[in-house]
């Protein structure tokens, strides 16, 4: 009957009689899938067969029949009727050994002479007998055919019979249903159809001579698969009708192709020049193609010798590939099972430094929408914007991209980024080590990428205040040549900041090549302009920074530098006329209203004012977002401690802490504010909630040891202001600070020491001050309330020592009248006192009694030569007295004596200037490049370009 595979569809040919009552197991030679073969029920009734094994197609050996059906290659499509298998002996006329590699398929034929009759290549090969005292064992190899189909009951497997000296000639037990002819094949009972009937182009091959054996190679192998229709074989075409085909016995016999379906050419063992492979399309014109797909025809000699031989090693293949095949399933069946168990690959684990910002950040935002990509995507955004405002609001962007997905590095470079534009130097130093520590972990996942090289230039340039740390990174980025044009800008732009403090025509330089890369980058005006500035090119810088105006209007930090430079130059009505033109292009805008209120009580004095400006704006609180009203109450806090109400400070400034709860501007006014009650326990829980976040790290020094001072903690405190005096030496306050806190501490001779030293130092500057400022502090504010401590140290009338330091203490705290009594004194014990006389002079100068302050200066310029600060004085007071060349000689020899004293050398150029500008303007320029925060230089640098 005619079988189609169930699951490739392909079809072929099984005997009728080998099909029992319950079916027999038929294996497809195409897929190897096995599927169970039932009778036709339209068929008529065949003889009831003898009992048999399972269908098995057994090969031609002169061995003994298997011993068991299941080790059968073929077993799954039946077994020939029973018939006396011939028997081989195996070589050396013993039993084939157990460990023989082939012992499963018999032993190997000997070659057959030129001479010897056709051999059959599918007669039963049987299977070598078992050793003795060792039972048949299945084969490995063949474990994934399954096992074999039960034998129907009442049969027995028969056991394996010794090898036979001869073999006999297997019956035939049907006849071929084209030709009649006897089958005795049992590959051809199994078809129904002998070899010859089965062959399609046998009609178009010529017999061979009588006296040419039949090659031993043309063995048919198994069935072809062909089309469901009966049309053409995949492998060859169907033969036209009327086709005959050569027998074994060289006869013709016509095949019909009514009785079975075209199988297209079988496989040989002999040789041929090309072997379609099974389902691939032959090659056309090619020996071998469908249209010539027949028995080979090697050389006589070759033939003869292909018989046996060949048919053993195409089965061996044919076990190893099968053998192959079923591992191979088994192993990827075995993986996928692994795979499955195993669940998903874990993930890649996450930095310690990513898992140590999570959990507080997972706090800060309960609720996050959307995915990483699109908080991602909005940070990218808001950071181009290029706005110190839209800075934060990008910083939170980030934070919520990488809770998203801590894997993100890119969310790390953009947090980085806007952390140190947005922040910059009040940026604490918790923070500034997380920030550098996230990156450390991002570029152990990522590597050296450039978002996060940019990020870390910037973050460098932000906190640590060491250019030379920044501009290698920004370097690295210009050494590659795959840059986008917008980070060699941004690399640019990094290396000019880097160069702004030392070089002016390098920073200048690498902004001009920004621009040109990249002319939309917004900081590139605000950090030109400040190029301009530090350089003492003050009309420059305004002058680039209103042409940005004119064209943004609302770019704000352009507005904010402009305002800045206008006070820093002396000129506060130009930057309150910038800010009110804002307010009357947008009424109730905050960002211009808020910076007029500072200026009333920061710039010009005004402290009521302001306190009056900042509660109009709270009137409309319900326009503006929490921080921002955050940000008006602490203002006013400032304000109303500034004019004296510390109750209604304190109120402000704890209801802007109930909006937002880390604001470090609120607490610096709360512990200024219990500083000044001599409050240490409110003072010392205010301390945390600035600590690290201030602009200015030696004032952080500074507050901390006059909280010590208070909680009675003088060695502490001393140290605390020696580290803020190393920190930043411009700061008088605490040197003076210094010597208050060892003579609380009774050491004397520490207490002089540094105190000796602020009294040569630069009387004209206290402290470095901005001109605005979030962290507002009054004006010699630090050295408030420490007076009297210092003349515990007399150690009588006519000690004037303490006298004299408490006196420079009273005048720094702009206590003229105390500390014009104080200095008295100590001349009324020592006349010649210079450092007495000097100060004298100085404060005669702050009351303009010019002639008072000269005759003093010259005194203290006579009796201390080798004082800095009696001819400073003394050139001080004769250039108000409009003598300029006897000031100038005052000035040099004050500068000979301490070459760092920048009010000496601001005033020596400002009277250099009629005569030659550009020498003044040389002086004026280095004086700022020392000390930034010495105004007077600028205003005299202001001055001299107009």
């Amino acid at each position: 009957m005619r079988i189609v595979c169930q699951k490739c569809a392909a079809a072929y040919a099984i005997d009728d009689k080998l099909i029992t009552a319950k079916g027999v197991r038929a294996q497809c030679p195409r897929c190897r899938n096995l599927q169970l073969v039932r009778r036709d029920p339209s068929a008529a009734p065949a003889a009831a067969p003898q009992p048999q094994a399972p269908v098995t197609l057994t090969p031609v050996s002169s061995g003994a029949p298997a011993a068991n059906p299941a080790d059968d290659l073929f077993g799954d499509f039946g077994a020939p009727p029973p018939a006396a298998a011939p028997a081989r002996p195996a070589p050396g006329g013993g039993a084939a050994p157990a460990s023989d590699l082939f012992g499963d398929v018999g032993a190997l034929p000997s070659p057959a002479p030129a001479s010897s009759p056709p051999v059959d290549p599918f007669a039963d090969l049987g299977s070598p007998a078992p050793s003795s005292g060792r039972p048949a064992v299945d084969d490995p190899l063949l474990d994934f055919l399954g096992p074999p189909p039960a034998a129907p009951p009442g049969t027995e497997q028969a056991p394996a019979r010794p090898p036979k000296a001869a073999a006999a000639p297997k019956p035939a037990t049907t006849g071929c249903r084209v030709c009649q002819k006897p089958l005795t094949d049992s590959f051809d009972q199994a078809l129904g159809v002998c070899d010859d009937c089965r062959q399609p182009g046998a009609a178009q091959v010529p017999p061979a001579p009588a006296s040419r054996p039949a090659a031993a190679g043309n063995a048919d192998f198994l069935p072809p698969m062909t089309d469901l229709g009966g049309g053409a074989a995949s492998s060859g075409a169907q033969p036209p009708p009327g086709a005959g085909s050569e027998s074994r016995g060289g006869a013709r016999v016509p095949i019909s192709t009514d009785i079975i379906p075209d199988m297209g050419p079988e496989p040989r063992s002999g040789v041929r020049t090309s072997v379609p492979q099974l389902g691939a399309e032959p090659r056309s014109g090619a020996r071998g193609s469908p249209s010539r797909i027949g028995p080979a025809q090697p050389p006589a000699a070759g033939r003869s010798r292909g018989g046996k031989g060949a048919l053993v090693a195409g089965l061996v293949g044919l076990v190893l590939v099968g053998g192959g095949v079923g591992g191979y399933v088994l192993y990827q069946q075995h993986s996928e099972d692994a795979r499955r168990n195993a669940g998903p690959p874990p993930a890649p684990a996450i930095p310690d430094a990513v898992q140590a910002v999570l959990p507080r950040w997972k706090l800060k935002f309960l609720e996050i929408t959307g995915t990483s990509a699109e908080r991602l995507a909005e940070g990218q955004q808001q950071l181009a914007r290029d706005e110190r405002f839209a800075y934060s609001e990008a910083e939170e962007s980030f934070q919520q991209a990488l809770l998203l997905d801590p894997t993100s590095d890119a969310a790390i470079a953009g947090y980085v980024q806007a952390l140190a534009l947005g922040r910059g130097a009040r940026m604490d130093d918790a923070t500034f080590q997380e920030a550098r520590a996230l990156l450390t972990a991002a570029e152990s996942r990522s590597g050296r990428t450039a978002p996060l090289l940019l990020a870390h230039a910037n973050l460098l340039l932000a906190r640590s205040g060491q250019p030379e740390q920044a501009r290698p990174l920004a370097e690295e980025l210009l050494a590659r040549a795959e840059l986008p044009d917008a980070q060699k800008a941004e690399a640019h732009l990094v290396l000019g900041r880097t160069w702004l403090s030392s070089s002016r025509e390098l920073a200048r330089s690498h902004f001009d090549s920004a621009q040109k890369l990249s002319p939309d980058i917004k900081r590139l005006h605000y950090y030109r302009a400040l190029a301009h500035a530090s350089g003492g090119e003050y009309s420059a810088a305004l002058d680039t920074l209103l042409k940005r105006l004119e064209t943004h209007p609302k770019d704000w930090d352009s507005l904010g530098l402009t305002a800045r430079i206008y006070q820093e130059v002396g000129e506060p009505a130009e930057a309150r006329k910038l800010y009110e033109a804002r307010v009357k292009a947008e009424p109730g805008e905050l960002r211009a209203l808020l910076p007029l209120a500072m200026l009333r009580y920061q710039s010009e004095g005004n402290a009521s004012g302001a306190v009056r400006d900042l509660r109009a704006l709270l009137k409309n609180r319900a326009r503006y977002d929490e921080p921002e009203v955050a940000e008006v109450l602490v203002h006013l806090a400032a304000a109303e401690r500034t004019a004296g109400s510390t109750d209604a400070a304190v109120k402000a400034a704890e209801e802007a802490l109930q909006l937002v709860e880390d604001l470090p501007e609120a607490h610096l006014q709360l512990f200024m504010v219990a500083l000044g009650r001599r409050d240490a326990e409110k003072a010392r829980a205010r301390l945390p909630g600035f600590r690290g976040q201030l602009e200015d790290g030696a004032l952080e020094k500074v507050l901390e040891g006059r909280l010590l001072l208070l909680e009675k903690k003088p060695q502490e405190a001393l140290e605390a202001f020696q580290a803020a005096a190393k920190l930043d030496s411009r700061r008088l306050d605490a040197q003076l600070l210094a010597g208050v806190a060892a003579a609380s501490a009774k050491r004397r001779d520490d207490a002089f020491r540094a105190l000796h030293q602020a009294l040569q130092s630069d009387p004209l500057r206290l402290e470095p001050r901005p001109v605005m400022s979030a962290y507002w502090l009054r004006p010699r504010e630090t050295v408030e309330g420490v007076e009297g401590v210092i003349l515990a140290l007399a150690e009588g009338p006519e000690d004037p020592s303490p006298l004299l330091y408490e006196g420079l203490l009273r005048f720094h705290q702009h206590q003229f009248d105390t500390a014009e009594r104080h200095l008295r004194s100590v001349l009324e014990v020592d006349a010649n006192n210079a450092g007495a006389l000097a100060y004298r002079s100085l404060i005669a100068l702050e009351r303009r009694a010019t002639a008072d302050a000269r005759r003093l200066g010259e005194r203290a310029a006579a009796a201390g030569r080798q004082q800095p600060v009696a001819h400073l004085a003394l050139g001080l007071a004769l250039a108000e007295a409009r003598q300029v060349e006897p000031a100038k000689r005052a000035l040099r020899d004050a500068l000979a004596l301490a070459p760092t004293l920048l009010s000496a050398q601001a005033r020596l150029a400002q009277l250099e200037a009629p005569q030659g500008k550009g020498a003044a303007r040389d002086t004026l320029v280095k004086v700022v490049g020392l000390d930034p925060a010495y105004l007077p230089a600028k205003r005299m640098l202001y001055l001299l370009e107009r």
